[in-house]
């Protein structure tokens, strides 16, 4: 972890969910979540909070896996990107970027998929199972637009 990065644990989903509302209400248009995490880490479940933080109502949010891009209209519009099944050939035609042109918040799930496009600025959400519900997640801004959301939580 970085020396501006921060650590929090959640011990069920509820307060995975809370903070991910709370990640909402602070982001901002154009703001980039990268959601770094194993198959059930927790990843959606902290996109559901997002939503509702950004007026989204959270049962609208499920794992976009097959669908890779899901987007919901809110205070922000909100891109809920899945890149679980692709590799770095797939990303073309997929539409993951269009939330960063204009303007929506953007959550990424298995960013690493997008090797060198990742955007820069952006903040970055490491969730690792600690028990059944439990999570310790590290919020690590890159840039100085992660630098700033991580600032306004």
């Amino acid at each position: 972890m970085t020396a501006a990065a921060r650590e929090r644990v959640t011990r069920s989903r509820a307060e995975t969910e809370a903070l991910g509302e709370h990640l909402g209400r602070a982001a901002r248009a154009g703001d980039v979540l990268a959601l770094w995490g194993e198959l059930g880490a927790g990843k959606t479940t902290l996109v559901r909070g997002i939503a509702r933080g950004l007026g989204i109502a959270a049962a609208e949010v499920t794992s976009p896996t097959f669908v890779i891009v899901h987007e919901h209209e809110g205070r922000l519009p909100l891109f809920h990107v899945d890149l679980y099944r692709l590799g770095p050939g797939d990303l073309g035609s997929t539409g993951w970027d269009e939330g960063i042109a204009t303007g929506a918040v953007t959550a990424i799930e298995w960013p690493d998929r997008l090797g060198d496009a990742l955007p820069a600025e952006r903040l970055d959400l490491r969730l690792e199972p600690t028990g059944t519900h439990e999570r310790r997640i590290a919020i690590e801004p890159v840039g100085a637009r992660g630098a700033a959301l991580a600032a306004r939580l």
